[in-house]
């Protein structure tokens, strides 16, 4: 009889425990009070400070004609209640700008991105929460300063920030970039922006590992270094086509073609350590994709016709004892799906090998080990000391390379 009572007693109390458990957030925040930023931008300011702007919710509850975006990715729908700027600068925040229905811009000015995101708590009737971002854009001046690293880990380590958010670099004023950056095709801005970068991602116009946590991790690494994207306007002037190149063999902004979408996503922000020492155009991109072995469904343009790279494709790379040579193989089918076949599988392979190799020797003179040839050379080392003395970046730039393409057209 005592045995039942106690276990009687014992699963009231377990019952007890998990009610309080369940009654309330553990110091959550309502939706409600929060500012859920989708976009942020930082540019260099003067005197070493920093413009921090963040797209994000405005939070007003009436539904928009282009679909609803809620804090956590759906639900709440949100409208603009006007367009225009409202309200005027006030110490080091700028005007808050209503960009377009759903959704305002703010910005602040000072030492850090932590600064600068605390002012806007602190005169915005909102807590400034990242978990929704999806985009971080950094002026190429800033990007190409130490200043990088510290500013990223910075952000990833405030307001429970999405490390899954891309990191991009774009020539232009990075706040007038996201204020550019808009919804189309009838989605909301959260979702169009996870759509835009799984499709560049795709067809390898893009670098496979741009999200923030990635960028971090390749930046602390001595074995490997990071790739961001790269991404600029484009005021739909320029009607230059290269003549014998590829459409997409060029830098973001300079696209002779019009869209909705007036900012270009092509290409690479490369990186040696924290700054960023170099660009590669889409193409190069491509081949960067390839040779890192995480090319998807690559198009390439050979001779007039158009062939679609095989999800099937093997790469092995490695580092020959001797030599020192930098060596990657590769072996991939490809299918022709557009125009008429001109050259054989042992053409289409040289002119693969070429260009692979050529942006491999782009990459050293970047002092960029994106591939991470450095993991390979790292296990010959017995430990840190004697890893740290082979001075890998100097041995990295200055090795030889080979590229070896096996290619079966079906």
């Amino acid at each position: 009889m005592n045995h039942v009572c106690a276990k009687t007693t014992a699963i009231v109390l377990m019952l007890c425990v998990c009610l309080a458990l369940l009654g309330g957030c553990g110091g959550g925040q309502e939706i409600e009070s929060c500012l859920f930023v989708l976009a942020m931008a930082i540019d260099p300011a003067p005197d070493g400070n920093l413009t921090v702007t963040v797209k994000a919710l405005s939070g007003t509850q009436e539904a928009t004609g282009g679909g609803s975006e809620s804090a956590s990715g759906e639900g709440t729908s949100e409208d603009s209640g006007g367009g225009g700027e409202q309200g005027g600068s006030m110490g080091g925040i700028s005007a808050l700008e209503q960009a377009e229905p759903g959704y305002i811009v703010l910005s602040a000015t000072a030492s850090s991105c932590l600064r600068a995101l605390s002012l806007l708590s602190a005169t915005t009737p909102r807590n400034v929460n990242l978990s929704q971002l999806r985009e971080v854009v950094i002026n190429r001046t800033l990007a190409e300063s130490d200043a990088t690293l510290s500013i990223l880990k910075e952000i990833h380590s405030m307001y429970n920030a999405n490390g899954g958010a891309i990191v991009v670099v774009t020539p232009d004023d990075a706040g007038d970039f996201i204020r550019r950056q808009r919804a189309i095709l009838g989605i909301r801005l959260s979702k169009y922006l996870e759509v835009l970068f799984d499709h560049f991602a795709e067809i390898d116009t893009i670098p496979p590992d741009a999200q923030l946590s990635a960028v971090i991790a390749a930046m602390e690494s001595s074995t490997i270094d990071a790739t961001a994207v790269y991404a600029a306007g484009n005021n739909f002037e320029n009607t230059l086509v290269l003549p014998g190149t590829s459409e997409t063999d060029r830098l973001p902004g300079h696209l002779p073609r019009t869209s909705p979408a007036e900012n270009e996503y092509l290409g690479s922000a490369l990186f040696s350590g924290p700054r960023m020492t170099g660009v590669l155009t889409g193409d190069e991109t491509g081949f960067l994709c390839l040779m890192m072995g995480k090319a998807k469904t690559r198009t390439s343009f050979i001779n007039g016709a158009q062939y679609k790279t095989n999800l099937s494709t093997r790469v092995v790379r490695n580092i020959d004892k001797q030599t020192g040579t930098l060596d990657i193989r590769i072996s991939m089918n490809m299918t022709l799906i557009a125009g008429e076949e001109s050259q054989t599988a042992g053409h289409i392979a040289a002119q693969i090998e070429e260009g692979a190799a050529n942006v491999l020797r782009k990459l050293q003179t970047a002092s960029c080990d994106a591939i991470g040839f450095g993991r390979i050379a790292v296990r010959r080392s017995l430990d840190i000391p004697g890893w740290e003395s082979i001075g890998w970046e100097n041995v990295y730039v200055d090795s030889p390379v080979k590229v070896t393409v096996r290619v079966d057209v079906l």
